[in-house]
């Protein structure tokens, strides 16, 4: 009974995250989805790249690395909650590695990590640039 209790634990883990990779197809899917994609940089690194339009700049960790004690608050104001489908972002997908699991451990259901960051993004961006796309 005990395994199979840990099994279905398991299970629900492995489908409360969703990975997929931050490029521009992804986040116009996102958007027009209505899904919102919460960037958890830090506010330098949004000041010095910028942000995806209409995304919530919502710091997880701070930079000693420690977690923003008003993260879960400031989602809820924001009218995200456990079974709320959204995303989160940072600069190379690290950081959302970490933070999507520990929000999983919280229990959010309907989490999107981009993987590759901010960081992927520019580099597909960089693609349209190069190839005219």
């Amino acid at each position: 009974m005990k395994k199979i209790l840990l099994l279905a634990l398991f299970i629900g883990q492995v489908f409360a995250l969703t990975n997929i990779k931050a490029i521009k197809t992804n986040i116009i899917n996102l958007q027009k989805q209505n899904i919102p994609i919460i960037d958890i940089r830090l506010p330098m690194e949004w000041e010095s790249t910028g942000v995806i339009p209409k995304s919530i700049k919502l710091t997880f960790f701070n930079q000693r690395g420690e977690v923003n004690p008003n993260f879960l608050t400031e989602l809820k104001k924001h009218h995200i909650n456990k079974n709320s489908k959204f995303a989160i972002i940072c600069r190379t997908g690290h950081r959302t590695a970490i933070a999507s699991k520990l929000l999983t451990k919280y229990g959010y259901k309907n989490l999107i990590n981009l993987e590759g960051g901010m960081f992927n993004l520019f580099k597909d961006l960089l693609k349209e640039v190069k190839y005219g796309k």
